[in-house]
């Protein structure tokens, strides 16, 4: 009798834990379905790239001693792809890779699990290292990483591409973080570390071709850039700038070299002078505002057959009468006309 109750006893509790276990196993499943499902995700958003850059450039423009050839920093996608591949692997003592499109690739990675740190948090400790390195030497302090920080400050560093990724890992969710860079940083020379930057004031050792100075909305700080106007001037609200030839093309009624001066006149057939508001008016044209028809003609061959069968050289004036001078051979001589405009008559 009582192994009867003891059995009737563990079937009771088999059919209430069966269903039980069942759910916990199913839900186990899911939950490592999912973490394969978001491990696959990677890359970032329009909006993180931005934000990305965005702080790069905010704490490189505020290394300290200042920078004098920082450069700024701009997204690249090809780098980010990079990135993609070693946030795949989700090991950060991964080798990176060789990539056959930049000649020598500058990395940083960071690791933890998800939900602890975002993208914003890692740059920032990355940028935090500085704390520890030594710029008189170039050394970072005794105990403490520093290459991080000097990847991230590296000035000729003006191109990233950063990717995260998910990675399920014995049951936890753990997060990688990478950024690629280029070009490299981080160059030894005979197991010295090259200075990341050169001190000075901020963009005064900036290179020809990055002539431009990128200053941050607070205007601290400063990055070498690409200028956006080598001509470094402006045509103002009222012209255009011809960068080939960085001369202004001014709206009409403007002129000027920068378009600054307002003419009360119109140009109708022509253009203004340049700084004064005075007509250059297209040929056949004539008058203050170039609106009449000019009586000025320009000079022409002409072949005067009814004279001599020799063509003359005409030249014709804006007076009422004009002088027309035929240039014969020698025995000929030299004859003048004098004529109206309605029919020539010979002197």
């Amino acid at each position: 009798m009582m192994r009867s109750v003891t059995a009737s006893w563990c079937v009771d509790l088999f059919v209430v834990l069966c269903p039980w276990l069942l759910f916990i196993q199913a839900d186990r499943i899911m939950r490592n379905t999912a973490d394969r499902q978001k491990s696959t995700i990677t890359g970032l958003g329009v909006k993180e790239h931005s934000q990305i850059v965005a702080q790069h450039n905010r704490l490189r423009s505020r290394v300290k001693p200042m920078a004098a050839n920082m450069q700024k920093m701009e997204w690249n996608e090809k780098l980010a792809l990079l990135a993609e591949e070693i946030a795949a692997s989700c090991r950060a003592d991964l080798s990176p890779l060789h990539s056959s499109t930049f000649s020598h690739v500058g990395w940083n990675t960071h690791l933890s699990i998800s939900g602890v740190a975002s993208f914003s948090d890692v740059i920032d400790s990355w940028f935090e290292e500085g704390n520890d390195f030594l710029y008189l030497s170039g050394q970072c302090g005794e105990n403490a990483t520093c290459q991080h920080y000097t990847q991230m400050v590296w000035a000729t560093s003006s191109q990233v591409g950063c990717a995260a990724q998910l990675c399920p890992t014995d049951g936890d969710l753990w997060e990688m973080f990478v950024c690629a860079y280029f070009p490299g940083g981080n160059w030894e020379v005979n197991g010295q570390l090259v200075m990341p930057y050169k001190s000075g004031l901020y963009c005064s050792l900036c290179t020809s071709s990055m002539s431009g100075c990128f200053r941050l909305w607070d205007h601290v700080g400063g990055l070498c850039e690409i200028p956006k106007n080598p001509c470094r001037m402006s045509c103002g609200l009222h012209g255009h700038l011809n960068v080939s030839s960085c001369k202004c093309k001014c709206e009409p009624g403007f002129t000027g070299r920068l378009c600054q001066v307002r003419c009360s006149v119109q140009c109708v057939h022509g253009h203004f002078k340049e700084e004064e508001c005075s007509c250059l008016c297209d040929v056949g044209y004539g008058g203050a505002e170039c609106a009449g028809e000019s009586r000025a003609l320009y000079s022409m061959p002409l072949c005067v057959t009814t004279v001599c069968t020799s063509c003359a050289a005409i030249q014709l004036y804006s007076s009422s009468e004009s002088e027309i001078h035929l240039e014969h051979p020698p025995e000929v001589g030299f004859t003048t006309w004098k004529v109206r405009r309605s029919s020539p008559t010979p002197t």
